[in-house]
């Protein structure tokens, strides 16, 4: 049975805050999931302390513990530096969406190119384009694998396999390189990078352009939580006697059921 002491050491090391520094929670979270693993419930020796947890981790030695005005600590082995400021702004960046007209704009492979109307405000394809408008370059094929490479570099290189075979070694790479994410449980990653990338590129665009970038076009996502996302939030905080006094209707394991078959 491990203690809090290995669990701590341990799920830092997985995170990669040898080198650098994690959100408290980041860590908690990881802790928990390891801590079930090996028969030691985390959530419950917090619960059962005078300290908070941030109080109880820099008690284990070689850690360090950072506060951050206004945020989460960050939590580090030894030497780990702080994420830096361009770390920082990729993750405000992972708040954004672009609205849906202007993503078309430059994710479409299309024989008809896209075009601004600044009267309006809105993305269009060009043969519908009325009045003074702004013309987009035609998205190619190369650009869009180019974006869906670089993305896979940025991946550890256990993972890249099936994702490179997607887009280097099929007929129809997009639609391959989907399923690909799928298999592997990272669209929702991709989606993250995507968006980054094309918001740089419609900036780019924008000032070459001489067109002043809208707000609008790069939407704050800011939908309220699901029930499904605040009780997966909730169960690190929550300790195994707890988890096992949840009721879960009939309704939703059969629901489950039917997934697994599927």
């Amino acid at each position: 049975m491990a203690d809090w002491n290995e669990v701590t050491i341990t799920a830092l090391r997985d995170l990669g805050a040898d080198s650098v520094m994690v959100p408290g929670a980041k860590l908690r979270h990881r802790m928990v999931q390891l801590g079930y693993s090996h028969s030691f419930d985390v959530a419950a020796h917090v619960s059962l302390s005078t300290l908070s947890f941030s109080q109880l981790v820099a008690q284990v030695s070689g850690v360090v513990v950072q506060a951050q005005p206004g945020g989460d600590v960050l939590v580090g082995l030894g030497d780990a530096r702080a994420p830096s400021e361009s770390t920082a702004a990729r993750r405000l960046d992972q708040r954004t969406s672009l609205r849906r007209d202007v993503y078309e704009a430059f994710t479409r492979l299309s024989n008809v190119p896209f075009a601004y109307m600044p009267e309006s405000d809105r993305f269009v394809p060009e043969s519908q384009a009325h009045g003074t408008s702004v013309g987009v370059s035609p998205v190619s094929l190369e650009t869009l694998l180019a974006d869906r490479r670089q993305f896979i570099q940025s991946l550890p290189a256990d993972r890249q396999g099936p994702l490179l075979d997607a887009v280097n070694g099929s007929t129809t790479p997009l639609a391959a390189f989907r399923n690909a994410l799928t298999t592997a449980g990272i669209f929702k990653t991709w989606a993250t990078a995507q968006t980054q990338l094309v918001a740089r590129r419609v900036r780019q665009w924008a000032s070459e352009n001489g067109v002043t970038p809208r707000d609008a076009w790069f939407r704050s996502d800011s939908r309220t939580t699901s029930p499904h996302q605040a009780l997966a939030r909730l169960i690190p905080h929550l300790t195994t006697d707890e988890i096992r006094n949840l009721s879960i209707p009939f309704r939703a394991v059969e629901a489950l059921l039917s997934d697994i078959s599927d």
